[in-house]
């Protein structure tokens, strides 16, 4: 049960943070918790105008994702910021549930602790705007990202973070290959057990030719890696590529 003073203090923030035109919900880092997640979703506000919900850094786990998942509330959400909180594998599988799910164009999970099931199930999710997509410093690992790399619901993506999530080597040659990620122009791989086959397998890709940003800093795919990435005809479009 919601507490009188929960629900108070959401009301509140829900007038304070709500943007003029009524569609952007800037909640980051007003720590609600799980009980703020369920007030949420009974406040007497218009929450049914709401296009961009920002929730990171609000102490939210897996008991709090539920009540947002589950809402009926949400019918115009575009773009979710549930970024540096602690949903894990729970809270992942039940936001890739989400009615809301086919209409996100951005969706931001960074440290979240989402492990490779709940990165199965966001790679299987019934997206089908979804152009932007963070999940940086989750452990998803290989699997999810070849089943994303499949998913004709990832086909409008634009950047794609995927910072230390525990992809090696195997998970990149799969995505170098992939014809979902044909509009890709942001990539983020950095700080992943990479080694020169990744870079050789993004340097001969056929179909990831719009990138224009490519991250591949504190990896190990060593000078031959980084002649082919710099040399490679299929990248002719990069525009930016760190890897110090």
């Amino acid at each position: 049960m919601i507490s009188r003073v929960k629900l108070d203090y959401i009301n509140r923030l829900f007038d304070e943070c709500l943007s003029e035109d009524g569609e952007a919900l800037e909640l980051q880092g007003k720590f609600i918790g799980d009980e703020g997640m369920e007030a949420l979703i009974h406040v007497e506000r218009p929450l049914e105008e709401v296009t961009d919900l920002d929730l990171t850094r609000n102490k939210v786990s897996k008991k709090g994702v539920p009540f947002l998942a589950q809402s009926s509330r949400f019918p115009k959400l575009k773009r979710l910021f549930i970024g540096e909180n602690n949903i894990g594998d729970e809270g992942a599988i039940a936001l890739s549930q989400a009615p809301f799910i086919p209409n996100l164009t951005n969706l931001d999970l960074r440290f979240n602790s989402i492990g490779e099931e709940g990165g199965m199930a966001l790679a299987e999710a019934p997206f089908k705007k979804l152009q932007i997509l963070i999940l940086q410093d989750n452990p998803t690992g290989n699997e999810s990202l070849k089943i994303m790399a499949k998913h004709p619901g990832f086909a409008h993506v634009k950047k794609l973070n995927i910072y230390r999530t525990n992809v090696t080597d195997d998970g990149i040659k799969v995505l170098a290959k992939s014809k979902v990620f044909k509009k890709l122009k942001y990539l983020n791989l950095a700080r992943n057990i990479l080694r020169y086959g990744a870079a050789q397998a993004l340097a001969n890709t056929k179909t990831l030719t719009e990138i224009e940003t490519l991250l591949m800093f504190d990896t190990f795919i060593g000078d031959k890696g980084v002649d082919a990435l710099l040399n490679s005809p299929s990248l002719s479009k990069l525009k930016t590529l760190r890897l110090t």
